[in-house]
């Protein structure tokens, strides 16, 4: 588990209990639909299915998640467009990219996600993504920017 004290998970620079860990144990705290975005994301690599399930809009919720369908060793998150989605606003979209490792591929998953607020909290309706998925050179630069080479670090 991630401690309070480490920088967050989704790559915003900023310490975990101060981003996406206030957001898990309080969904009221996302007051942006980028906010939320990045604490779902945390809530996937850290299979916190409670946060997920809470924060997905009621009717294109899912019943239960199960990870072990996908097993997915998660590298990365980056942001590329938010339209609206702002504190006064009441929808929103987040254009993102997140990188991952499954059955020993490189994944890219991009997604345009859409979310509403509903009584002032946001949620998740749904996205439309792409997955690009590569097998990595072991010797190439690891994709978490470590700088190490991929077999020495996320292989």
């Amino acid at each position: 588990m991630t401690q309070a004290h480490e920088p967050c998970l989704c790559g915003s620079g900023t310490l975990f209990s101060q981003c996406c860990g206030a957001i898990l144990d309080d969904h009221q705290r996302a007051e942006t639909a980028e906010q939320l975005m990045r604490s779902r994301y945390t809530a996937f690599v850290l299979q916190h299915n409670d946060h997920l399930l809470r924060s997905w809009f009621k009717n294109t919720r899912p019943k239960a998640l199960n990870h072990d369908d996908h097993p997915a060793t998660w590298i990365g998150l980056e942001i590329h467009n938010c339209t609206a989605g702002q504190v006064d606003d009441t929808d929103g979209t987040v254009e993102f990219t997140a990188t991952y490792l499954e059955d020993g591929m490189l994944c890219m998953l991009r997604e345009k996600s859409i979310f509403i607020k509903i009584d002032g909290l946001w949620y998740y309706v749904n996205g439309e993504c792409e997955v690009k998925k590569e097998k990595p050179s072991r010797n190439a630069p690891c994709v978490c920017g470590s700088g190490k080479k991929f077999k020495k670090c996320c292989y």
